[in-house]
């Protein structure tokens, strides 16, 4: 394959929604019954877009993901990617980055970012050459040759990052990847991460427990109800860029937003409660 990953990826018609959800539903059978997980979902994000999806835990926010990477079909609706009718997985066109990072113990840190670009046929060179920039970029610089066994949780999650930057996907899914690390580490990730957002142009979509992180991170928010999860609200987050996470979260029109937005979370984080 080319060293254009992504532009071939990329359809040569202009569109303005990379990924797009119209009522879409997922449901799920289990040995005690339907057990509905999504309903009625319809958001879009733009190209190069940031969008972080928030609500209570079992809401489908991982659900949702998995419908748009094709790792599983809605029961109902439609998903469009760059407005063809998603069919299947589609690895040129979508990263996941997961909760747990997927690293092969036995590979070191270079070999783990050098293998998304050799299953896709890159020349081992140039995918070595590639890879060492992308561990360079993360700030892993003199850990090339570590195992995973030898680094730290936020070293592993630059590693499975920079797996994902790589091949330069022009959509980026991320489910929670910072949310096992401390808070120093989170937020040196969360600044790496738009970093590198802002060079690649990458549409992100990221799904998060944490309110501040989703403001902080994101162009918009979508908040999710409580199971079956369904869209309650879309918030435009209108903070300036480039941004620092830390010193965002000071600012008197971050705090504004936050309630705003904690207002509706709030009933649905409630909402789960209660049911558990």
């Amino acid at each position: 394959m080319s060293a254009s990953l992504a532009a071939a990826a990329v359809p040569a018609r202009q569109v303005s929604a990379a990924v797009e959800l119209i009522a879409a539903g997922k449901v799920f059978e289990t040995p005690a019954g339907t057990v509905p997980a999504l309903r009625d979902v319809s958001f879009t994000a733009a190209v190069g877009e940031f969008v972080c999806v928030v609500g209570p835990s079992g809401c489908g926010k991982s659900t949702l993901l998995n419908l748009i990477c094709g790792l599983a079909r809605p029961s109902a609706g439609r998903i469009r990617i760059y407005g063809e009718i998603a069919d299947g997985v589609q690895p040129e066109r979508i990263g996941y980055v997961f909760q747990r990072d997927a690293l092969l113990p036995w590979k070191t840190a270079l070999e783990n970012v050098m293998l998304p670009l050799v299953l896709r046929g890159v020349p081992a060179a140039r995918a070595r050459e590639r890879a060492t920039v992308w561990v360079q970029k993360v700030g892993l610089g003199g850990f090339e040759q570590h195992y995973p066994s030898q680094l730290s949780g936020g070293m592993r999650k630059r590693v499975a990052l920079a797996m994902t930057m790589v091949y330069r996907p022009p959509i980026i899914l991320m489910d929670e990847p910072f949310g096992a690390l401390d808070v120093q580490t989170r937020n040196l990730m969360e600044n790496e991460l738009l970093a590198l957002w802002a060079e690649t142009g990458s549409t992100i979509l990221f799904v998060t427990h944490d309110l501040e992180e989703a403001i902080a991170l994101g162009d918009r928010i979508v908040v999710m109800t409580a199971a079956p999860g369904r869209v309650k609200a879309i918030y435009p987050v209108p903070l300036p860029r480039p941004r620092d996470v830390t010193e965002i979260r000071l600012s008197m029109e971050f705090m504004e937003i936050y309630r705003r937005i904690w207002g509706d979370l709030r009933e649905e984080v409630m909402s789960a409660h209660a049911r558990a």
